[in-house]
């Protein structure tokens, strides 16, 4: 695979990050991953050969769900498998699911047109009622990625493609409290790419935040990797390998600071990666 500068290791606010010129003064980081070396890998059940978004609960369990049904499955992390299933709705709503994300008890799912599914987690194959709020940007946003960051107490909505084409990335802030005025999006411009040998274009497919703050994008058509700080600086990129990411569709952060990558089948099994986070200068965590 190849990196920024040849090297295996992306370093990220979770790690040093790897900064071109136009991008200095990095947040202070002390952990990395290292793209070249995986912690664990295991392969996806035929039910989640669409797998798409991932994301803890609060007590550290990790759930995924696919991308054609609102069905939730929570992977068995220790076990290297898939647990319970549940469903969202009686009638198992069906929707371009693009992402989600739990907060406390409650989850969401998001399609691509931008409609937001707020609900709470059912007993293995119940179902469990919920709402639907418009967010009103599927005309200009192509949703692909979700993300809850405490900070703003707000949803980090990544767009695919924007109309009209702005040159940047955009992830929008969507405030949990309804009353609160929607939050300006993040932009990030493309034209930093190049400073980082990744192109032109990026096309996000899923959105995480870091414990620092910081959000980490993967594009699975471009098959590359970028984090950016919330003024819209690439503060380290790298492109991945499509043996070992055939199509990356989600991105979670454990407890414990690990990266968990979802890979939807394409040509290959769905997997789910693990790259934990390599101290850097000694320092702990």
């Amino acid at each position: 695979m190849s990196t920024v500068a040849g090297r295996t290791a992306l370093l990220m606010a979770l790690g040093s990050a790897a900064i071109p010129a136009q991008c200095q003064d990095p947040p202070t980081a002390s952990y990395g991953y290292d793209f070249g070396q995986r912690s664990g890998r295991f392969d996806l059940p035929n039910r989640l050969d669409e797998v798409s978004g991932l994301a803890f609960t609060a007590d550290g369990r990790l759930f995924a769900h696919d991308d054609e049904v609102g069905t939730l499955h929570e992977i068995d992390i220790a076990e290297e498998g898939v647990g319970k299933r549940f469903y969202v709705g009686a009638d198992r709503v069906r929707g371009d699911f693009e992402g989600l994300a739990i907060v406390g008890d409650r989850f969401f799912l998001i399609s691509s047109l931008g409609l937001l599914y707020e609900f709470r987690e059912a007993d293995d194959r119940e179902a469990s009622p919920y709402r639907v709020t418009d967010l009103g940007i599927g005309s200009s946003c192509e949703v692909e990625g979700l993300d809850y960051d405490a900070e703003d107490d707000a949803l980090f909505v990544a767009c695919k493609r924007v109309t009209p084409d702005q040159g940047a990335i955009v992830i929008h802030r969507v405030p949990l409290d309804p009353e609160r005025e929607r939050l300006s999006p993040i932009l990030v411009p493309k034209s930093q790419l190049s400073g980082l040998n990744l192109g032109s274009n990026f096309s996000p497919s899923a959105v995480v935040v870091t414990p620092r703050g910081t959000l980490i994008l993967v594009a699975a058509a471009e098959e590359k990797l970028i984090e950016v700080d919330r003024s819209g600086r690439i503060v380290a990129g790298v492109r991945l390998s499509g043996n070992r990411h055939p199509q990356p569709e989600g991105l979670a952060i454990g407890p414990d600071g690990t990266l968990y990558i979802a890979d939807e089948e394409n040509g290959q099994d769905a997997r789910i990666t693990l790259y934990v986070p390599e101290p850097v200068g000694g320092e702990g965590p």
